[in-house]
């Protein structure tokens, strides 16, 4: 199963509802091909900011969803602790560019105070059939978070090797603008996963910030919302993928980011 764009960006899902791998040729996005036994990868959480915190996955075989595939769009629907929520992905046709939308519903009788994380691993690395060693591959990774004005924390990936087309290069952003945002799957995993399943970042207020571990997944947290009963609220994540970004990343590269939202604007 999967959807892609006439540039050549494709999503490949596995049947249990994950993302399997994401590719250009001849680089794959995604750290590595993702399996049914997989748990790390590409994935949105929701999350209920109450002590203790209470989360659920929107997509993969530990979410509550119902997954369908339509106009060439990805797109899962359910409920959760009296929350209603609809994750849509779509591929820009301009761009090799794609956003998650991510609609929430209180459908309780009281306020609920809830967040929304986007979590991403990055390769940026040619294909390969073989088996892929996820922590020499995350040494050449430069992540960092930008601080834009508007959308808050923006973080970026560039592989510093120079591949056959260049140095690719990821950007992540969301428009209700990210409080916070970690570099690395230590920060957002932590050292307790493997025993518990429970990945630590959703278990403290904010994400961690930069860290140059060897672990290359990204993570975005939005801003709080307290959504009152009845009420619906919209959240989109963006990613915008190049080929080749010959320079280190900077602050520059935020200039793309309003030219990014528009690709969207008709949707």
């Amino acid at each position: 199963m999967e959807i892609k764009n006439s540039l050549g960006l494709n999503f490949h899902f596995l049947n249990n509802g994950s993302v399997r791998s994401i590719e250009v040729d001849p680089i794959r996005i995604c750290l590595k091909k993702n399996t049914p036994f997989s748990k790390l990868g590409a994935n949105i959480y929701l999350r209920k900011r109450k002590k203790p915190f209470e989360y659920t996955a929107l997509t993969g075989p530990e979410s509550n969803s119902a997954f369908r595939f339509e106009d060439n769009k990805f797109i899962a629907k359910g409920s959760w602790n009296d929350v209603e929520y609809l994750c849509i992905l779509q591929l820009s046709t301009k761009s090799l560019s794609w956003q998650w939308s991510v609609e929430i519903t209180n459908t309780s009788s009281n306020n609920a105070e809830l967040d929304i994380f986007y979590v991403q691993d990055v390769g940026l690395k040619t294909k390969s059939d073989g088996l892929v060693n996820e922590y020499y591959v995350s040494q050449y990774i430069e992540r960092l978070i930008l601080e834009d004005q508007k959308y808050g924390k923006v973080v970026c990936c560039r592989q510093n090797m120079n591949e056959s087309n260049g140095h690719p290069w990821l950007m992540v952003a969301c428009t209700d603008g990210a409080v916070a945002a970690c570099t690395d799957g230590m920060q957002f995993y932590g050292k307790t996963f493997r025993a518990t399943g429970i990945p630590e970042g959703l278990a403290n207020q904010l994400l961690g910030g930069e860290y140059a571990g060897e672990s290359s997944i990204i993570a975005l947290q939005t801003q709080p919302v307290n959504l009152r009963p009845g009420k619906t609220n919209r959240t989109v994540f963006f990613a915008k993928y190049l080929a080749n970004h010959p320079k280190a990343t900077s602050s520059e590269d935020l200039k793309l980011l309003p030219n990014l939202m528009m690709e969207f604007e008709d949707d």
